[in-house]
């Protein structure tokens, strides 16, 4: 019997022991922002509302000591704790419960309160329907987003009737810095731009035989899941684009080590059609430790691509270590260099028919390694030149400019010319322009080159002239056009000014003769003209006049130009001006401070209104009301930025109460 006893003892002794061991598995809670989340030090940390709250040792998950909520006579009991967040912020919280009867109502809460202690947003509310068994107890998991209003989240736990038992709580917070997610849901360029279909999409190339490319949920910054490159190797995707093209991408990045031996970037490669490496990288350092808040930081870089690119590359590259990466936004811009060039009066300008068209002295082909526009571009090897020849007509004006884009691999007085002649082809004027891009310094490519001038008396010929004393001169999309009045209307100056917020246009003539009006267009981008308005011309005059006009509404951008009409409606444009606002007088939102409502007023239309709170969360994206009118009273008291039309422009705001 006594062997019987010391064995039964023995048992109960081991099973205690593993039973213990098994709880303080459950204690593993770094950085909890909760006090006391064990009850190791009683009801010490926590708050009782109501009701009956104590601990005991009887349904332990984590130590020695377990939480016991309520009591055996069916009153309600109610206990919280509140932590200090911001808005913006996860929060996830674990926590073991219990009950012996699940037909009563028993809840774990995590609630967001504002400034004044209201609760904001939705509460995140868990059944505890567990009915205990063998002094375990299950976990809860809770997991929520601050309102960007909040700046607490309590855990509450609620007991109906009858007994909650509760342990091992545990809430953890993570501080989100504001990401523009909308730009990376809609990445045109990068797909899965945000990892959160794991590696599908990127291209795998690994350094070493135990390097992985695989998605985690550790560091993300948008979604839920980030991509991770362990030890050395590389991920890229290829976008397609034209050259002259300027692309811009952001990515969010971070590591645990960065050092001579593991080292991390994020680089734009350009390929041309037959896959081979166009000038020089764009490449960024990605140094940034992480920490206990586990958040990436922000890495920008940028290119444009040189002539003969196809696509550009993106590349995430480790040497080493870590690399964890999240949130990619790409924007392309198309280049300027392919918008059309109206009214040009050369033939063949960008050589998408070889050399046809032009004359030349020495050897000159087409590469499509130096196309700026299109497919292909010059190529002047060897000291030479070539031109074109354009004849004036009466209805031209006597305003000319080229624009044209060269460079060179050596200099060797390569030049771009525009020589003015006569009837007999005897050279009465030109204008130089030298030549002073090297192909390979960076960006590597051709510049743009303009060439402008006035044409004097008798020109009967406009020759656009490309020569070269040796070496490797390329060209490519030169653009010919005539401007300004021809008789009988004499303009001898046009101007665009800057007067506050306002575009001031002067202009005066020295001659005119049947001579109707004159139309102020206006324009964006050249291509779409509206007129501003019509003044009056003197009709007959051989001595300065002049006249003003004040545009009060202008854009960020705008272009200007004068329609000459004579009585006979034939007319003529003037050369363009151009004048670029800094844009702050382009919106307006008032009143400021406010109690409910503002009105945006713009020079655009305004169709849609998107406000953020000091910490960059987005809390409201509507449209205005006929009034031009945004109704504010859903949002609390404090400072908030405005939007229109995801423009670049914001406007900061407080709303009072």
């Amino acid at each position: 019997m006594k062997n019987f006893t010391f064995l039964f003892t023995l048992l109960l002794l081991t099973l205690g022991f593993a039973f213990q061991a098994s709880a303080t598995s459950y204690c593993d809670c770094e950085n909890n922002k909760l006090n006391n989340g064990g009850f190791e030090s009683g009801t010490n940390g926590w708050t009782t509302v109501f009701g009956s709250f104590g601990t005991n040792d009887y349904y332990k998950m984590c130590g020695w000591k377990g939480g016991v909520i309520g009591d055996n006579k069916d009153n309600a009991a109610k206990i919280y704790q509140d932590v200090n967040i911001t808005g913006g912020s996860e929060v996830t919280l674990t926590v073991y419960g219990g009950t012996h009867k699940s037909r009563y109502d028993h809840t774990f809460s995590l609630i967001f309160l504002d400034s004044n202690g209201n609760p904001v947003g939705d509460a995140v509310v868990k059944q505890v329907d567990y009915v205990v068994n063998n002094s375990n107890l299950q976990k809860y998991t809770l997991v929520g987003t601050a309102p960007s209003n909040a700046v607490k989240v309590r855990f509450q736990a609620y007991a109906q009737k009858d007994y909650l038992k509760i342990d091992a709580a545990c809430m953890k917070v993570k501080t989100k810095t504001p990401v523009s997610c909308e730009c990376v849901e809609n990445n045109q360029y990068i797909k899965n731009a945000s990892f959160e279909n794991g590696t599908a999409d990127w291209q795998w190339v690994p350094g070493q035989s135990q390097a992985t490319f695989t998605k985690d949920e550790g560091y993300n910054m948008c979604g839920d899941k980030n991509g991770l490159l362990y030890k050395k190797g590389k991920i890229y995707q290829d976008i397609s684009l034209v050259p002259g093209s300027s692309i811009q991408i952001s990515a969010y990045g971070g590591t645990h080590t960065n050092d001579n031996w593991n080292r991390h970037y994020f680089k734009i490669t350009f390929y041309d059609g037959q896959g081979n490496l166009l000038g020089d990288s764009s490449r960024v350092l990605m140094d940034h430790i992480v920490g206990s808040d586990k958040q990436l930081k922000k890495f920008d870089l940028s290119a444009t691509a040189p002539a003969g690119s196809v696509k550009a590359r993106f590349t995430v590259e480790s040497t080493g270590d870590y690399f964890k990466v999240d949130a990619i936004c790409t924007t392309v811009t198309q280049p300027i260099t392919c918008l059309e060039c109206n009214g040009n009066t050369l033939k063949n300008a960008s050589f998408e028919d070889g050399t046809n068209n032009w004359s030349v002295t020495g050897t000159l082909s087409v590469d499509a390694l130096y196309a700026v526009c299109g497919s292909k571009g010059a190529k002047l090897t060897g000291a030479g030149k070539f031109w074109q020849d354009v004849e004036v007509q009466t209805t031209f004006g006597s305003q000319v400019s080229l624009t044209i884009y060269g460079a060179f691999d050596n200099a060797n007085s390569q030049v771009f010319q525009l020589l003015f002649l006569d009837e007999t082809q005897s050279e009465i004027g030109q204008v130089t322009k030298e030549v002073t891009k090297s192909l390979t310094t960076s960006p590597w490519g051709l510049e743009k080159y303009t060439l402008s001038g006035t044409l004097p008396s008798n020109t009967k010929y406009v020759r656009v002239l490309a020569s070269s004393a040796g070496g490797t001169f390329v060209a490519d999309n030169a653009c010919l056009v005539f401007s300004g009045p021809p008789l009988p209307v004499t303009l001898s100056a046009f101007s665009a000014k800057k007067e506050g917020a306002t575009a001031q246009l002067t202009w005066a003539t020295t001659y005119e003769t049947n001579s109707a009006y004159f139309e102020v267009q206006h324009s964006q981008d050249g291509k779409k003209w509206t007129a501003l308005t019509q003044l009056d011309a003197k009709g007959e005059s051989k001595q300065l006049e002049t006249y003003t006009y004040t545009h009060t509404n202008p854009f960020a951008v705008n272009l200007y130009r004068l329609k000459m009409v004579d009585l006979d409606e034939t007319f003529a444009y003037s050369a363009i001006k151009s004048l670029n606002f800094d844009g702050q007088e382009q919106m307006n939102v008032y009143p400021n401070p406010t109690v409910d409502r503002i009105k945006v007023s713009s020079n655009q239309l305004v169709t849609n209104v998107k406000v953020y709170s000091a910490n960059g969360v987005l809390v409201l994206n509507t449209k205005p009301d006929p009034a031009s009118e945004v109704d504010l009273t859903r949002l609390s008291q404090g400072t908030y930025f405005v939007k229109i039309n995801d423009g670049p422009l914001m406007r900061k705001i407080l709303i009072v109460r």
